[in-house]
């Protein structure tokens, strides 16, 4: 039978953890290696993992320095075994078939990437009124139907790019790792990790319970208030622009574009911040001079200068084009 790995980091949960690993330990799909990774947690998380891990053969700790949910993730991704890969956030839960149903869609598709829905919680696991939308269509898709399903789904998009719902073929993280230090750490990796698939199996079972609770990552507000946003849209827009579609690669590349003229919403008060505002002020332009010669089009280059003057030069173009 096929192993799965379930990584689980951990940190500053301790109300939550036991409800978390219970319900991976669970799991009608027994042949699993759990992975608890304490990311340095203050609290008494440590020892509940230590716990598990006495109860459980299937469990394995790691204890490291704090470092953030992606270096959480790599730390497990480094150590596992398994011929297929979950991730569970450790103050969610999975629903006890969710492992099983995820394989046998795996097995009878052959698909790279299984996803599952998901259902919302509030912090006491009650379903949120209004945050759980009637269920999507069961599919299996190729790469250029995913990436459809993705950019038409509006606000359903959460569905195609969390790493927490999702079963992998363990191949696909063979030299694939998440961004250290960055928020939207999934945006950052799925196109690298779609690239990569030949099918993207889609099932409406609700088999993640997702708890919204004040303090999580998800809850620090809005992302374009931060550059890690304009960062992965960049990337993106050279992921895109690599398979020719070019198209799609300049639209992504304007949104960039756009937050990074709503100067105000960041933080820019450390030379850090300052020099990655201007790295990825530069990076516009220098997409638009590689959209420009893979397209032929020398309005590109325009563009492409007017964004290396200044990106307020660029803006007055556009109103004056206007």
């Amino acid at each position: 039978m096929p192993k799965i790995s379930v990584i689980i980091p951990v940190y500053k949960v301790e109300r939550y953890l036991d409800a978390c690993v219970a319900s991976v330990a669970g799991q009608t799909y027994a042949d699993l290696e759990i992975i608890l990774v304490d990311d340095g947690s203050p609290d008494n998380c440590p020892a509940l993992c230590d716990a598990w891990a006495k109860k459980d053969a299937r469990i394995k700790v790691i204890h490291r320095p704090n470092g953030g949910l992606s270096a959480a993730r790599n730390s497990g991704l480094d150590v596992c075994t398994g011929d297929f890969i979950a991730f569970v956030d450790s103050d969610d839960q999975l629903e006890p078939q969710t492992l099983e149903r995820a394989l046998t869609a795996q097995q009878n598709t052959g698909a790279d990437i299984v996803l599952f829905d998901y259902l919302c919680t509030d912090e006491n696991d009650r379903p949120l009124q209004g945050q759980n939308p009637v269920g999507r269509p069961e599919e299996t898709l190729t790469p250029p139907q995913f990436w459809q399903k993705y950019f038409t789904s509006g606000d359903a998009c959460t569905y195609y790019v969390v790493a927490w719902n999702k079963l992998y073929k363990g191949g696909l993280f063979r030299t694939l790792r998440y961004a250290a230090g960055k928020r939207y750490e999934d945006m950052f990796l799925l196109p690298h990790l779609v690239a990569q698939c030949e099918k993207i199996a889609c099932l409406n079972f609700r088999g993640y319970r997702y708890a919204q609770r004040a303090g999580s990552i998800m809850s620090q507000g809005d992302p374009r208030n931060y550059l890690d946003r304009s960062e992965y849209l960049l990337d993106w827009t050279a992921c895109f622009a690599a398979k020719g579609d070019t198209l799609r690669a300049e639209g992504l590349l304007n949104d960039a574009i756009e937050n990074l003229a709503e100067k105000d919403r960041f933080d820019l008060s450390t030379p850090a911040q300052q020099q990655r505002y201007r790295t990825a002020c530069r990076a516009c332009a220098d997409a638009y001079r590689d959209l420009a010669h893979r397209t032929g089009q020398r309005s590109m280059l325009l563009r492409a200068a007017l964004l290396r003057l200044s990106l307020p030069a660029y803006q007055a173009f556009l109103k004056h084009k206007a």
